[in-house]
């Protein structure tokens, strides 16, 4: 059976509702916590970082924006790293592309972030901060770093089916690169050694497109190609490892 675009889009929806109320079941306030999360956060680390800025006011934007970005990339690569193991039934006994289970983790995730974006629209509201013509860079910014999220899930996927341990390898890499991708201080504040290397970090510069287009009204266009370049290439590659091992993958499931 060949399945249509808007049967595909149905099972990955279908999949994400469930991967959300699996998420919420044991919870009071539900998905209530999605918004309260960000916003908890945030209040944490204006305490503790925002001496950082000239403009104390300006922290919790930058940070709820960066936390925004992070938070999709990072829960959605890391859940979607199982998502053939989890469904393994339904990936032996029903002739579903075998993609669609990593991408219904990864569009929870972006579901997930459409919840983050209501909190930081009310951190944006309560610091009165102007939004431009420029804000439309947020969601060209979401878009590739979507893209970016798909393909290393395709990877992860595909290495967690024969690897298990990689779980535990990516829990440390998501640790290490937290820090490399100036979500916590501005990158002015780094050292330069490890500068050159967060600015031509892809994770730090979805979120820093974001930034300068929603707080400053203005835009790097050699930042927007890196961006461009660095969602095409990585999705594409995670497209080709996944449709060259899944022959492998189904007889090793």
């Amino acid at each position: 059976m060949q399945y249509g675009i808007k049967q595909y889009i149905f099972v990955i929806r279908e999949l994400t509702a469930r991967e959300i109320k699996r998420k919420y079941s044991r919870s009071v306030l539900g998905i209530v916590w999605s918004v309260l999360n960000p916003l908890l956060f945030m209040v944490v680390m204006s305490i503790v970082f925002s001496n950082f800025f000239n403009s104390a006011s300006s922290y919790p934007v930058y940070y709820i924006i960066s936390y925004t970005f992070w938070t999709m990339f990072s829960t959605g690569s890391a859940s979607a790293m199982s998502a053939l193991e989890d469904n393994k039934t339904l990936f032996q006994k029903t002739k579903l592309p075998r993609s669609i289970f990593v991408l219904s983790r990864v569009y929870t995730a972006l579901v997930n972030l459409g919840f983050s974006c209501i909190a930081m629209i009310l951190v944006l509201l309560i610091f009165k901060v102007e939004i431009s013509i420029y804000a439309i860079f947020f969601v060209v910014a979401v878009s590739f770093e979507l893209l970016f999220t798909i393909g290393i899930s395709y990877i992860l996927a595909v290495i967690y089916v024969f690897y298990k341990d990689i779980r535990f390898l990516w829990q440390n890499v998501l640790i290490l690169l937290v820090h490399m991708v100036a979500i916590f201080i501005p990158i002015e504040r780094y050292p330069k050694e490890l500068y050159v290397l967060t600015a031509n970090n892809p994770l730090f510069i979805f979120p820093d497109i974001a930034r300068q287009a929603i707080m400053y009204q203005e835009m790097n266009y050699i930042e927007l190609q890196k961006m461009i370049i660095w969602g095409m290439c990585t999705f594409l590659m995670g497209i080709l490892v996944f449709k060259i091992s899944e022959n492998n993958l189904v007889k090793k499931i």
